[in-house]
Formats: C-alpha cells, structure tokens, sequence
C-alpha cells in the first residue's frame, strides 16, 4: 500500500501495468503502416486497380491501438486501488498485543540494572500508541501483572515500585516467561503479538530459544531491550546481550540498548497500523474508486468497437 496525500494505492504493483500498456500501444501503432503490407505483397498496379473497385479499403489512421492502450492502462489503474480514507469507517479494536516481560532476577535487581529497565518499560507503555500492552515479570518463576489493556497507565505505577524483594524466589528463566506471555496472548485472541523481554540475558538457552521459534512460526515476533548491569553481583553469571540477540534473531524481533530504544519502537510500529494491510479488514477502512477507474476504461473501447462497425 501506497499513500500520497490523500490518495492511498491499496495495490500499487498494478501501477507496473499503466507504462507498459501504453509502451504495446506505441509498438502497435508504430508497426501499422496502413497499406504498406498490401504494398509489399502486391504489384503497384493491381493495387491501384483493387482500390478502385473497392477491393481494398483504405487504412484509416488507426487509432485503435492507442484506444486498445488507453483502456487496459485504464484498467491497471483501476486495479492498483485509489482510495481514501472512508470517515464512516467502524472503528475496529487492534488485536496486535503487545506484551512485556521484565527481568526482576538478582542479576538484574542487585547489578545496578533495575532503573535502565524500569526507564525502557515506562518509555514502551508511553509509545506504545494503540495497541493493547501486556507485563509479566519473572525469575525462576513468572507472574503475570496484567493482562492487555488499551489503557496501562496504571501499570507505570506498578513498574515504579518493583525491587530486589518483589520476586519471591531467584533464578532467570526466560523460557517460562515466554510460556506466559503464550498462554496470556493465545487467551486475549491477539492477532499479531509482539513480545519484548527487558533483559541482561540471563538464562538464555535451547528451552528460551526453543519457544521464540515456536511463536516466529506462528507470526510472532520476539524483541530483546539489554539492560547492562553497572556491577554484576558476586557470584553471579554475567550479562549475555549476544544470548538476547540469538534469542530474537529466532523470534523474528530485534535487540536493542536499554538506552536507544527508538529502533525497537520503530520495529513495533509496522504493526500498529495491521488493519491497513489486512485484505479481510482494509476495505472496511477504505472506499476503493477502483472500480470507477475501471468503468472509465470501457469509453475508449467503445470508440474501438463504433468505429469497426462504420467501417
């Protein structure tokens, strides 16, 4: 799809067709030379004495490849689908969830981490723009925090107040963070789900990246934001962003630094806007004058057709 101004194109490669519709006009029309043909074939003189006796007609300038053209360029005009914007469109719920999972493990709460990823769930619930936004947080074990909602303002009060004692048990399992985040996006009937984990990559594995194939199969996408610790505890495995980029690069998402999430937001936008792709829901969201282009079309054929009839 193609917008320009307020004309939006619904099937733009169908524009291909208007250049080379009337490229075949001027090939015809420049190969048609009237009589030349009979010219070839034929003795001047019989020719002369053919048109005489009204054997042969004479060629009328014909503009019927140019009428020919003109229609089918017409036609793939009308098929590319100038639209706009219908304004009694019904307003229709965005099902593309998407769901966060905050890494509350002793990695991440002891390590200096906490405010990084705090700041990255607060910037991800301010632009998160239409779309129903879920949270579940997690260690060893995963909690969910809220289902998707269209209006998480109230979760930013929640994600203040997380800390080192808000988990009840250690560990870093991100694998069953993503179980969770199936379950809860699989109940609320999201579309198209995108879910971001918010992470110093502890516990990153096959079983993690076992579940991000699954749901990139799915049409998932699973995205990373690292959160490096400024000082990893004391007997603590270490920050592993290379684990959160193997873990996206298998749920079709991106990784990004706690610190510049704009390309994370930018990959989360492409879906924001899902009806407007969506073949089922787009026409409920546009009115097509496609078909006028189309009906357009048969004028210049219907010139082709008269004037086949006169002669």
């Amino acid at each position: 799809m193609i917008e320009l101004s307020d004309i939006v194109l619904l099937r733009p490669f169908w524009l291909i067709g208007v250049p080379l519709a009337l490229l075949a006009g001027w090939l015809v029309a420049a190969t048609t030379g009237g009589l030349a043909r009979w010219r070839r074939i034929i003795d001047a003189e019989l020719l002369a004495a053919l048109r005489k006796l009204g054997k042969v007609t004479e060629a009328r300038g014909s503009r019927d490849p140019w009428l020919l053209a003109l229609a089918a360029a017409l036609t793939c005009l009308g098929l590319a689908g100038p639209a706009t914007r219908d304004p009694d469109a019904p307003v229709l719920r965005n099902l593309d969830a998407v769901m966060i999972l905050l890494d509350l493990s002793p990695s991440v709460t002891e390590g200096g981490a906490l405010d990084d990823a705090q700041a990255a769930v607060s910037r991800l619930i301010d632009t998160h723009g239409t779309r129903p936004l879920a949270l579940g947080v997690y260690a060893a074990e995963s909690f969910l925090v809220s289902v998707p909602t269209e209006d998480p303002s109230a979760l930013q009060t929640v994600v203040a107040v997380v800390d080192a004692t808000t988990m009840p048990v250690g560990g870093s399992r991100p694998d069953r963070a993503l179980d969770l985040a199936r379950q809860t996006l699989a109940d609320a009937t999201a579309a198209q789900p995108d879910v971001v984990l918010i992470s110093d990559g502890g516990g990153i594995g096959p079983d993690a990246l076992d579940r991000a194939r699954r749901m990139a199969a799915d049409g998932w996408r699973v995205s990373a934001v690292f959160v490096a610790p400024d000082r990893p505890p004391y007997g603590l495995p270490p920050a592993d962003r290379e684990g959160l980029v193997t873990l996206s690069d298998a749920g079709g998402g991106v990784t990004v630094e706690a610190t510049n999430p704009a390309p994370l937001e930018t990959f989360l936008a492409r879906r924001q806007d899902g009806a407007a792709f969506d073949p089922a829901l787009r026409s409920l969201r546009y009115a097509d004058y496609g078909r006028w282009v189309i009906f357009l079309a048969l004028l210049p054929l219907a010139l082709v057709f008269r004037r086949k009839h006169k002669a």
